[in-house]
């Protein structure tokens, strides 16, 4: 039996209704936010007895590294589904409250009706020294622990590494997560073995003061987010092979990774393929584990077909305020994340908030004075969990140019495609510092060097879903830059959200236009539970499912672009396409 990392091992009961944040089910630490049980502190009534007896195989191991939990339950206990084991992890177990867990577990039905349990689990605590496990009962009240697992190297470890475009075709960034920030830097060279360069990095952080409203900014449930660190290379040859390693205190290095370069920027016949989708975070979904599927269908594009980055558009960890979460996402997508450019953008649950605007990153003078974007067709409300972007602006270094801000909105070349990233989160109104920075960005693109163009952001323009809330947010972004869009050709538009796929054909003005109209394409498949909802009739509908799966873009040259949809199928999740079709330049056809 494949073991387990902690996050997919300590896995809370399944949990699944519809919503655009939905209930976590059976993959992802902490599980849903409505079923984590309460601080014992607040419910008191605690006898203290000690009630179950637990034994670990290990006591140090380093990070990743597997220990078994034993336990068992005193006869006078009678144990339930309701009873729950706590992971912890501190540079001080003894002061760390009962509140302060990392990950929890439900007992499973067989656990309960033995009174007696054993989980083997890699252990990927963050950054913190000791770890042990605690029992509680239904009532919350602890009634047993583990001796405690010494994580040797947890201050000095390398993890989550993922790789970014720079604007810079001869560079590439690496971002990591350690507990040092000591010596922060990247070594790298064409063979492997032979790493002759090397580069300082830096690092930063954010704690829980620095985020929006609760549950983020409260003390249950934050774990330290370590130091995130970054370092770029530098004078690299396009699509040439290249190996790095990263460390953060100048002796703890991440293992070599090989990785390629950009593309060359002169060529508009240029062929490549990447992958595309929205909405992924840790869920294991409703018919197989989903969000590792995407990420092992992910892994099998890069790895096996070539694939030559990942666009993830919104809705990323769906952390939502428990900031382990993000540590454990970053630890599904690393395998391919740290071999091309990972792409982001911003959805509703990176950034909604309803309060705390003081500390939203994405406020920065002339590019974004204004925060939040509530207009009278707007429905967001507190959907990251008062984390307001900022795990994911201090997470993500993304490409800058003039009117850029941050993560939230860019643009960046990749051979003969050009990708603007939106953010569907904030004004985007005709005036609005976005939309003027989209405005100036389509105009100077050379289309005879970049003839295709793809904009992304998270809520859809066109899907014809049955949410009556969503579906007024689309007609309001549908007034404010279609024509904007139209006016420059642009090729493809990419989003997430609904958690379904969409194909359409060309659209303007909401209806089949193959004369003036630009696909939009819906792939927020790629692991939050599914959508369950009627369609709005539209003439436009090419194909819709609501199932599991990634899109893989094959740009073939400059006038012929293939598009498919992989669905999530049992079969060594590499996937099976099930939809696909050309994107043909209008001029072409």
């Amino acid at each position: 039996m494949k073991l387990l990392p902690l996050a997919l091992a300590l896995l809370p009961p399944a949990a699944f209704s519809h919503s655009h944040g939905p209930a976590r089910g059976l993959l992802g630490l902490g599980g849903c936010m409505e079923s984590r049980p309460a601080p014992p502190s607040t419910l008191g009534g605690c006898a203290g007895d000690k009630l179950v007896s637990a034994s670990l195989d290990k006591r140090a191991v380093e990070k990743g590294g597997e220990v078994t939990l034993t336990w068992s339950g005193a006869a006078s206990h009678a144990p339930s589904t309701s009873d729950w084991l706590g992971f912890f992890c501190s540079d001080d177990l003894a002061s760390l409250e009962d509140s302060g867990y990392f990950d929890y577990r439900y007992l499973t039905a067989a656990e309960a009706a033995a009174n007696a349990g054993s989980l083997t689990i890699a252990l990927l605590s963050g950054r913190e020294d000791a770890c042990e496990f605690r029992f509680f009962t239904s009532g919350h009240c602890e009634i047993g622990e583990s001796p405690p697992v010494k994580i040797v190297d947890a201050k000095t470890a390398v993890g989550g590494r993922h790789l970014a475009l720079t604007g810079n075709s001869s560079e590439m960034r690496v971002s990591w997560t350690s507990g040092s920030r000591a010596a922060p830097s990247v070594s790298w060279g064409a063979e492997g073995g032979s790493l002759g360069f090397a580069a300082g990095g830096s690092c930063r952080t954010y704690g829980k003061e620095d985020m929006c409203e609760a549950p983020a900014n409260a003390e249950a449930g934050f774990v330290d987010p370590g130091w995130l660190c970054s370092a770029v290379m530098t004078g690299l040859a396009p699509d040439a092979t290249y190996y790095y390693k990263v460390t953060s205190d100048g002796s703890t290095f991440s293992e070599e990774t090989r990785f390629q370069a950009a593309p060359p920027a002169d060529d508009p016949d240029y062929s490549f393929s990447f992958v595309a989708y929205g909405d992924m975070g840790t869920w294991s979904g409703t018919d197989g584990a989903a969000s590792v599927a995407t990420a092992s269908i992910s892994k099998a594009e890069v790895e096996l077909n070539g694939a030559r980055r990942i666009d993830h558009f919104g809705d990323i960890s769906y952390a939502r305020g428990v900031s382990s979460i993000w540590d454990v996402w970053f630890e599904l997508i690393e395998p391919y994340a740290k071999r091309v450019p990972y792409m982001v953008t911003i959805g509703n649950h990176e950034f909604d908030y309803s309060a705390g605007q003081e500390n939203d990153p994405s406020i920065d003078g002339e590019r974004n004075p204004q925060g939040a974007f509530r207009p009278a067709w707007w429905n967001g409300g507190s959907d990251s969990g008062g984390e307001c972007g900022v795990p994911v602006h201090s997470r993500f270094e993304m490409p800058e140019s003039p009117l850029s801000n941050g993560v939230f909105w860019y643009a960046f070349d990749f051979a003969n495609v050009h990708t603007v990233m939106m953010s569907s989160e904030h004004n985007c109104t005709q005036g609005s510092p976005q939309y003027q920075f989209l405005e100036q960005d389509l105009a100077k693109v050379d289309r005879s060097k970049t003839p295709w163009v793809v904009v992304e952001f998270h809520r859809p323009m066109y899907n014809n879903e049955n949410y009556q809330s969503d579906y007024d947010v689309a007609v309001g972004m549908q007034g404010e830059f279609e024509e904007l869009l139209v006016k420059h050709d642009v090729d493809l538009v990419l989003a997430g959200h609904y958690h379904s796929y969409l194909r359409t054909s060309r659209i303007y003005k909401d209806k089949k236009d193959p004369v003036n109209g630009i696909y939009h394409m819906t792939v927020g498949s790629a692991g939050a539970s599914l959508d369950v909802a009627d369609l709005i009739e539209k003439d436009w509908t090419e194909y819709f499912s609501m199932n599991f799966g990634v899109a893989r873009v094959t740009v073939a040259n400059s006038t012929h672009m293939k598009w498919e949809f992989i669905e999530n199928k049992d079969n060594g999740n590499t996937g099976e396409v099930v939809d696909e079709t050309w994107i043909v330049k209008k001029d072409f056809v």
